[in-house]
């Protein structure tokens, strides 16, 4: 047997109250009309006597002293011999009673219940225990101006049937009552059943709980109805889930393209975003940016806000062909493309693209051959000639010495060449090779500084590091480790004196921790931006190779973002110096 649920125990007991007060009232209101149309009917016919007996006094008895000898005579041709008859004089004095000869004794009657109302509607009625006899009686009084008449009937079991309603047709009332209600309440139980059973539905779609398969609906029009309701939604939640199926898989490939996308609602809230959009609004920005909303407060994108708030206010025509604006920016040595397209609900999509053409990659690599080859040349070409010059001229010991220092100086600086060489192409060819494990970016950014110190506190360097102590990265701890040691020579060798380096986290989310490091320094100018990732690139030509390094480091520094699966890029800040923002991923697979 089925639990009954809740509101069909309520249903019931609302439904049975109902029912039972009708019941009683209908009973109450019949009762009462048939016990005042008796009534009624007694009073009519104690009032047909009351009218013979003042006919008969007006007649034949002008003096009330004939009452007691007049009265009887008449009385007892009257066919109901147990009607008591009773005249009362208008000061409520006795003048004739059947039932009391002695009517000196009786009390004034003026103020007895049956009188006084006689005496205010013409006639009056009243029920109790006559103190003259101590029977019970029915009263019945009419007045006649100069006398009041009063008929009695004993109130037995026989005057009692006549005046109260009979039992049965009450009784029948209530059982018809109690049949209907019965009916009523399984009527409404099958259709509370159909109310609870989606109720139940309610709840469990509300809560997003799987909808029971023993959920069942009985054979009604509401129950076809409810069957009806829970097909429509498990149709609909199938496609909902299908539909967030779909959204992660854009999200992804989203997350996967070259392109910054942003997607906002017509209000210009963000409604998804990928990874490259905060990127590359954050190259276009004078600060760091955290939100792609941001992007309307960007001077550069002007045109493009301005085409948006054009549009939005109009009608978007739905036939194919979206309004769409397009415009090119140039900054910091780069280009880049901005393009938005509005949908007819006055949404509206902002894509980002890096149109910046690189290299071709048979010149790279050709240009990368020529400048390892310029490279290695160099100390290579050194060495041999304060070699064969110590060899050949015989110097003396303290020039011979010199001679050596210098040429062990150039050997040094040939192996850290080709370490770094090593280390690119081992990035490039056999990253697989690296181990990954948990690496703790704060630690990894404090025992750069300290191995730095000497060279930090000689160029009277200020170090900011606002890297929470909790940022962990699985990765390599070499690769990441290269990555600032390289930022940091390069600030240190190129940036000047006196300057500050900022390190901070300025961004994360579920899959990238976003980075910027900077500095206060002299910068580099706007048309040399797009070469400083490139091998061997000098901003200046004719820089002493010795402070300049091996010219490999921020390539380095790219193939190891590039390696954790990120994005680097530079641009020269409005204060002055160099901003490196660059992302890595949280875990590498």
């Amino acid at each position: 047997m089925k639990p009954i649920s809740k509101y069909r125990k309520n249903q019931i007991i609302y439904l049975s109250a109902i029912f039972f007060l009708f019941a009683v009232l209908i009973v109450f209101l019949e009762y009462h009309r048939e016990k005042r149309y008796r009534v009624n009917a007694l009073n009519n016919e104690l009032d047909g006597y009351t009218v013979l007996i003042n006919n008969y006094i007006n007649r034949y008895l002008p003096d009330e002293k004939y009452l007691s000898t007049g009265l009887d005579s008449i009385i007892r041709i009257f066919p109901d011999k147990n009607i008591r008859t009773t005249v009362i004089g208008p000061d409520g004095k006795v003048w004739y009673d059947t039932e009391v000869k002695n009517i000196a004794a009786m009390e004034n009657h003026l103020l007895r219940p049956e009188v006084q109302m006689a005496l205010k509607y013409q006639t009056g009625s009243d029920i109790r225990v006559s103190a003259s006899t101590g029977i019970k009686y029915y009263y019945f009084a009419r007045h006649f101006g100069r006398y009041f008449i009063r008929m009695s009937v004993v109130y037995n079991i026989e005057a009692r049937q006549i005046i109260e309603p009979a039992r049965f047709p009450l009784l029948l009332i209530v059982l018809v009552f109690f049949i209907t209600s019965l009916v009523l309440i399984w009527v409404t139980d099958k259709f509370g059943e159909s109310v609870a059973a989606l109720k139940k539905f309610t709840l469990k779609a509300l809560a997003d709980k799987p909808i029971d398969e023993d959920l069942t609906f009985p054979e009604s029009e509401l129950g076809i109805i409810g069957k009806d309701i829970v097909g429509i939604y498990q149709k609909l939640n199938n496609s909902r889930h299908a539909l967030l199926s779909e959204k992660e898989k854009l999200l992804r490939h989203l997350n996967l393209l070259d392109e910054g996308i942003a997607i906002f609602s017509k209000e210009k809230k963000v409604i998804t975003n990928n990874r490259h959009f905060i990127q590359y609004i954050n190259l276009l920005s004078e600060k760091l940016i955290y939100s792609a909303e941001d992007i309307f407060l960007i001077q550069d994108f002007s045109p493009l806000i301005g085409f948006i708030q054009t549009y939005t206010g109009e009608e978007v025509n739905d036939q194919g062909t979206q309004p769409s604006y397009e415009i090119s920016i140039h900054k910091n040595g780069r280009f880049y493309n901005a393009r938005c397209v509005l949908f007819s609900d006055k949404s509206f999509e902002i894509i980002l693209r890096d149109t910046t053409k690189p290299a071709k990659r048979k010149l790279i690599k050709q240009q990368m051959t020529e400048n390892i080859a310029h490279e290695l040349k160099t100390p290579v070409s050194s060495i041999k000639g304060l070699l064969e010059t110590v060899l050949e001229s015989k110097p003396d010991k303290a020039i011979r010495k010199d001679f050596i220092r210098r040429a062990y100086s150039q050997t040094c600086r040939l192996a850290d060449l080709i370490d770094d060489i090593s280390l690119l192409t081992n990035i490039e060819e056999a990253g697989n090779l690296y181990p990954v494990e948990k690496v703790n970016l704060w630690k990894v950014v404090n025992n750069v500084m300290d191995d730095l110190r000497v060279q930090i506190n000689e160029h009277r360097i200020n170090t900011e590091s606002n890297i929470p102590e909790d940022v962990e990265i699985k990765g390599n701890p070499v690769l990441l480790y290269s990555i600032f040691r390289n930022l940091f020579d390069n600030s240190i060798n190129h940036a000047g004196k006196n300057i500050t380096v900022r390190i901070s986290k300025y961004l994360e989310d579920t899959q990238y921790y976003y980075f910027s490091f900077s500095d206060t320094g002299i910068g580099v100018p706007d048309q040399d931006i797009p070469r400083l990732f490139e091998r061997f690139y000098r901003v200046d030509k004719s820089r002493d190779r010795k402070s300049g390094g091996t010219g490999l480091g921020l390539s380095i520094v790219k193939n190891a973002v590039l390696f954790h699966k990120g994005e680097i890029s530079v641009k020269n800040r409005k204060e002055g110096g160099l901003e490196f923002l660059f992302s890595i991923s949280r875990e590498l697979k």
